[in-house]
């Protein structure tokens, strides 16, 4: 078994074509050349790579003859589909209508063609045009505005209010937190495992709540919190501004909060003025600019999605664990996940009703 000679330069591009060409039939011929260069008998390579010894010996040969040009020479020999006559017109269609199924895009290709064809070839056709399901999220919008006029009134807030004191806490000058209350309900939620067959999680009984209003330091990333099992009001408000006036180190404080009316009401603002407190809030329907946000949804990840509680105490106290956890045990998962960028909807792709 002789040895080819890989240049420097050939290897590089090995390694990076093995995982990124866009053609997997390269990729495949790809991997059989590295790990020739890494020495392994051709039997190796046919089952590391999944493909038969004949071929294995054919790419190294392509290889010998054209080098890497040669290998990523791969020419279509399959029959054309006809519905690639149609791909511009039916790429525009679908980036203004995408598709909610398969059998909608097979109607949709059928209505504009006339060509109908398997729901296999339909996916097929819309994996070669680059789609792939995605699950939809939602923009928040208040009901009075345009999603224009939202995205103004963000990106309004963000430049002029958010950002300068952001920049202030993160030089030290201030302390800035962001407020918000999360309600878990002792129930189950659901989530992934890995698993051969599908698993059912028992379904907590009962309607207890345990409420947790929270500030989060967009810094330190330190979580200060007041909780009760009934609900929150002005008074839990008043309740979080004396705990984090206990927490202040001599710089002004800052607290990022939303519309609730409990949280706007006069006693909530007296209280901070007298405390020295500054309230900002939110615009309304923002709760990408809320940072804590991701909070209660790591919370609800780590603890609580496929996860059995058999008593509200054992509950909430696996709710407790996990904050008094952030700084410490997720304190890698708090510096990734708490970074200061904020998610707007200025550009964005809005399915048509």
């Amino acid at each position: 078994m002789r040895s080819i000679p890989f240049s420097a330069a050939d290897v590089e591009a090995l390694a990076h074509d093995r995982y990124h060409h866009p053609d997997p039939r390269v990729q495949r011929k790809v991997e059989v050349l590295w790990l020739k260069h890494k020495g392994l008998t051709h039997d190796a390579i046919a089952d590391l790579a999944g493909v038969s010894r004949s071929s294995v010996q054919r790419y190294l040969d392509e290889y010998l003859q054209g080098g890497l040009e040669q290998i990523r020479r791969c020419p279509w020999t399959g029959p054309a589909s006809g519905l690639d006559e149609h791909r511009q017109s039916l790429e525009a269609h679908f980036r203004q209508h995408p598709p909610r199924s398969l059998k909608e895009a097979q109607d949709t290709i059928q209505r504009r063609t006339g060509i109908r064809r398997g729901l296999t070839q339909v996916r097929r056709f819309l994996q070669r045009l680059g789609l792939k399901p995605r699950k939809v999220a939602a923009i928040p919008i208040p009901p009075k505005s345009t999603p224009a006029e939202h995205a103004q009134a963000q990106a309004e807030f963000l430049e002029g209010k958010l950002e300068p004191r952001l920049e202030q806490a993160r030089a030290g000058r201030r302390q800035l937190y962001f407020v918000d209350a999360s309600h878990f309900v002792f129930a189950t939620f659901l989530g992934w495992v890995w698993c051969w067959t599908r698993w059912c999680v028992r379904a907590a009984s009962g309607r207890k709540r345990y409420n947790v209003l929270a500030a989060l330091d967009c810094v330190s990333h330190r979580l200060v919190r007041v909780s009760n099992h009934s609900y929150i009001n002005a008074e839990s408000v008043c309740a979080l501004l004396h705990v984090v006036a206990e927490a202040s180190v001599g710089l002004p404080s800052t607290l990022v909060l939303d519309n609730a009316r409990y949280q706007k009401c006069a006693l909530v603002q007296q209280l901070a003025k007298s405390l020295g407190i500054e309230l900002l809030y939110l615009p309304s329907y923002s709760p990408n600019l809320n940072l804590i946000e991701r909070v209660w949804k790591f919370v609800k990840k780590e603890c609580l999605q496929s996860t059995y509680y058999s008593s509200y105490e054992a509950f909430t106290a696996a709710i407790d664990k996990c904050l008094a956890d952030l700084p410490g045990r997720h304190k890698s998962a708090m510096d990734s996940l708490l970074t200061h960028n904020f998610q707007t909807f200025e550009n964005v792709s809005v399915v048509a009703a």
